[in-house]
């Protein structure tokens, strides 16, 4: 156990929740999103003696924890609601390192949530508390998000188990050191416009839509081109969107086809890609492409030479903390981090990547994004996304979703004030800061996990089963 691990007691805790209603319709996989919730978890702790405030927020998003067929948009939702109340329950009274409880709690929830829920979902209660127990921890510690990663006031050594020693997450922790600044990797949804005249005008919204003008705006010069895992219909789109990419300078592009190729077809998409001359220029770009196959067999699947000709990365498959070393032994190179899958999976599998590296092999994770709108959400995000090396991340909840939606007036002031290098409020609803396909949070140095004083919770919705 670390040294610098603090015990702590939850005192109390409880969970609330936004309307979101999106400003823009977001299809990924085989759903398209227009309205949900963001669910705010708020922790009490104690520790020598004080007591702490933790808080966490992430958009539930729905079929994409739970792509169950026979699931509705609001069925998966009411599934994430269920998990977060399950781990609320399971958190009080706890005590101990940080790392100890959340382990408790995850194991708790997967305990008392339905058999048939996916791993994925059953954990997105956990990882809100966890945030929400970071920030608190931090607070206590009077330190920010990195300095308490890299001193491991979280006592994340106790993970320790076969493949990843206490030395290798010790030496890990204690490579990571602030950075407050990052690039924007921006989301092309899968029916998304990609000139002015291809898109429907917005009521009382001055921010742009389609792709063109969102390059224009903000200088964003790498994408994260959603595929639907149709080979005929998913290289169109490609050849479409390849003319807007043409004169990018330093182009860096990923492809997603969350969950929707076969075996059989995927290395017929491959081939394609490969061979087509108009994407000449988007393919000598192309990173890595995202889970490909279904989460079922994902972690059965061997990478060949036919499938592996671009790097693999797992996203929804990441569902418990052995889930990328399971895939990098079968031939996937790397791995997303998204804090609604756990902050500290993110943490150890940092670790991961710095072993295999020091020993020479590949391996990598990305910063991928499930819908983080602009506020605590995507401070967090980004702050976790930055202590474990990412150079560009997705982002396209300020996108899709729209700015701090639920917020208050007050609220919306206080925070693009108090983070006037992240955000710009001179439009008709708080955006993005974006300059040159770059975004700056220095603002978010202070003690705790991404900045949540100017948020007040207590007058949401209580989140309750439905």
């Amino acid at each position: 156990m670390s040294e610098n691990s603090l015990d702590i007691r939850i005192v109390s805790i409880s969970a609330t929740e936004r309307a979101v209603s999106m400003r823009l319709p977001f299809q990924f996989g085989d759903t398209v999103v227009t309205e949900t919730a963001e669910a705010f978890v708020a922790v009490k702790i104690e520790t020598r003696g004080k007591i702490f405030n933790g808080l966490s927020a992430q958009l539930m998003v729905p079929r994409w924890f739970d792509k169950r067929p026979d699931q509705t948009n609001a069925d998966t939702v009411n599934t994430l609601r269920q998990s977060i109340l399950q781990a609320c329950k399971s958190a009080k009274g706890l005590s101990g390192p940080t790392a100890h409880i959340c382990t408790a709690i995850n194991t708790g929830v997967l305990e008392k949530m339905p058999k048939v829920t996916p791993a994925l979902a059953a954990g997105f209660g956990p990882a809100l508390v966890e945030m929400a127990l970071i920030d608190a921890v931090c607070q206590a510690a009077e330190c920010n998000f990195f300095d308490g990663a890299h001193q491991d006031i979280f006592g994340l050594t106790e993970r320790a188990g076969p493949g990843l020693s206490e030395r290798m997450i010790s030496q890990g922790l204690s490579s990571i050191r602030p950075k407050w600044t990052m690039q924007i990797r921006h989301t092309v949804g899968a029916d998304a416009p990609l000139y002015p005249a291809d898109a429907e005008p917005l009521v009382n919204d001055d921010g742009p839509v389609a792709l063109q003008d969102v390059m224009d705006r903000t200088g964003i010069s790498a994408f994260k081109i959603k595929l639907k895992g149709n080979v005929d219909n998913d290289l169109k789109r490609l050849m479409a969107i390849a003319p807007l990419l043409e004169h990018c300078k330093n182009l860096a592009v990923t492809l997603d086809a969350n969950e929707q190729y076969s075996a059989d077809a995927f290395p017929v998409f491959l081939k394609g890609f490969q061979s087509t001359s108009t994407l000449a220029k988007m393919r000598d770009a192309t990173l890595f492409i995202e889970q490909p196959f279904a989460r079922e067999i994902a972690l059965e699947t061997e990478i060949s030479n036919d499938t592996g000709t671009l790097p693999l990365i797992i996203d929804e498959s990441d569902d418990h903390d052995g889930s990328f070393a399971q895939a990098w032994s079968l031939g996937w190179r790397g791995t997303s981090v998204k804090s609604c899958k756990s902050v500290f999976r993110a943490l150890l599998n940092f670790c991961r990547v710095q072993h295999f590296k020091s020993e020479g092999h590949e391996a990598f994770l990305s910063g991928e994004d499930l819908t983080c709108q602009p506020g605590l959400c995507l401070q967090q995000d980004t702050l976790m996304g930055a202590a474990v090396g990412i150079v560009h991340t997705e982002r396209n909840g300020h996108h899709f979703a729209g700015g701090m939606q639920g917020a208050s007036n007050k609220e919306i002031s206080q925070i693009t004030q108090r983070h006037s290098d992240l955000y710009d409020a001179s439009g008709a609803r708080p955006a993005l800061r974006i300059d040159s396909g770059h975004i700056k949070f220095e603002s978010l140095n202070e003690p705790g996990f991404g900045s949540s004083r100017s948020l007040d919770v207590s007058n949401d919705t209580q989140i309750l089963n439905k």
